[in-house]
């Protein structure tokens, strides 16, 4: 009933953990491999459950691009339900009842600090002891498949509409928080291939992979307090 969406490059190190997370969610997921130079999409391959759709070019102008993937893999889910997630998401919680049109999910960013820094590098990444940011988005990552069209510039949610209701999920986005190596190369993503603001947001970030306070400048908290001390973007 459900089909996962997921758009990816060079995300060897956490794809395994990531389609087996998800796949106790969706009965099967499609993925667009933006020609990844890792073995991401060999990986993938290695799924019953997974297709993989491999480009070929990798292309700059990333708010086009990254809008045009979710709208091709969009296209082909067959099912009523979609759910879109990134490779560096994990759901908590179980999803709703499907009586809405869509549903969106409170997601908070990780971070790494002087005590919980060890870098990941294999296993269930749910488990990697981080501290949390209290800043959260509430984002539309499931919904009926024939009400949603993305259209537009970096368009992480899809235009639907309907009902949509905030969903008793949470998600633990770890895309901040990975490795010391892994922000930098964040970093210099946003820094050369994304336009203002995030150009000079991200290039200020570098070298600052450590945090006591979060990019907000507000406390790090353990996951269990964070929720209580939520703060909306």
């Amino acid at each position: 009933m459900i089909t996962g969406i997921t758009r990816v490059r060079n995300e060897s190190l956490i794809i395994e953990d990531t389609l087996q997370h998800f796949l106790q969610f969706c009965g099967s997921i499609i993925l667009y491999d933006d020609a990844s130079a890792d073995g991401t999409a060999d990986i993938a391959d290695d799924f019953e459950k997974v297709r993989v759709i491999r480009g070929n070019q990798w292309h700059k102008n990333r708010p086009i691009e990254e809008t045009r993937h979710r709208r091709l893999l969009l296209a082909r889910v067959k099912t009523p339900w979609t759910l879109c997630f990134d490779a560096d998401e994990r759901l908590i919680g179980k999803l709703p009842k499907l009586s809405a049109d869509g549903y969106r999910f409170r997601l908070f960013d990780g971070y790494m600090t002087s005590t919980f820094k060890r870098p990941y590098s294999y296993g269930e990444l749910l488990s990697l002891p981080r501290m949390w940011g209290p800043e959260f988005r509430d984002i539309l990552m499931l919904f009926k498949t024939g009400k949603a069209k993305y259209v537009g510039l970096d368009r992480r949610e899809p235009f639907l509409l309907g009902n949509i209701k905030l969903a008793a999920v949470q998600v633990k986005h770890f895309g901040k928080c990975l490795s010391e190596d892994h922000w930098e190369e964040t970093c210099n993503y946003y820094a050369n291939y994304w336009p203002e603001p995030y150009r000079s947001k991200w290039a200020s970030r570098r070298g600052q992979a450590i945090h006591t306070l979060s990019d907000f400048g507000r406390p790090l908290y353990l996951w269990d307090d964070v929720a209580t001390a939520g703060v909306r973007l």
